[in-house]
């Protein structure tokens, strides 16, 4: 049984695993037919940005903070995700993943510790080159949400996510093609996309380090 001591560490050395294979760990989650580079002949560069994915432990175990975004929003609305956003210029992408995080759901750099970096990752959709962190908190974090972008705030049990029946394929609308695409599903929401991507190779990385749930 991992106890409550030990779940920092272990959350840091399965962000910083290495020889973990992250692309087959992305791929179990990707939209069929969709590999996670950027295609080779899209023409200019991909926008920049920078997500955190914040885990704390509770009762249940540990848990992930998620967002939802506003229907009415620009680009990905409605959609489950991490905090985050696009850099500022020159910004580093961890003081943008903090800076988001800080912006949108109120949770200040300084109650956090960094675990490490994912390896970038890309969204086709919209092209964007995301740079995702993660984060320990200790105990569960007091959320205020940017109510002009965010329309709730999910504290998701990554036990949950490996539950059976948890993990289900829905038709999504990707580049004007109705695809279907797998993600998880919790308290009525599909998540899937760039987040259940990353979701997914985050519980695998603390499976390969020992996390039981």
């Amino acid at each position: 049984m991992n106890t409550a001591t030990d779940l920092p560490s272990i959350v840091r050395t399965a962000v910083q695993l290495n020889n973990f294979d992250t692309r087959a760990a992305r791929l179990v989650m990707s939209p069929i037919g969709r590999t996670p580079e950027r295609p080779a002949g899209l023409a200019g560069t991909a926008r920049s940005g920078a997500v955190l994915s914040v885990i704390f432990a509770a009762a249940n175990g540990l848990n992930v903070i998620l967002i939802k975004r506003r229907d009415d929003l620009r680009h990905h609305p409605g959609q489950i995700s991490f905090p985050g956003g696009r850099r500022e210029q020159d910004e580093p992408p961890l003081e943008c993943a903090l800076r988001e995080t800080r912006e949108e759901i109120g949770i200040e750099a300084e109650t956090l510790s960094i675990a490490g970096a994912l390896d970038p990752a890309y969204i086709l959709v919209s092209d964007f080159c995301i740079h995702p962190f993660v984060a320990w908190h200790q105990g569960a974090p007091t959320c205020s949400p940017d109510p002009r972008e965010v329309d709730a705030i999910l504290q998701v049990p990554l036990a949950r996510l490996c539950e059976p029946g948890a993990r289900v394929r829905q038709s999504k609308p990707i580049l004007g093609t109705l695809r279907e695409v797998p993600g998880f599903l919790f308290a009525g929401h599909h998540i899937w996309g760039a987040t259940a991507v990353l979701l997914n190779e985050i519980i695998e990385r603390l499976k390969a380090v020992g996390w039981k749930g």
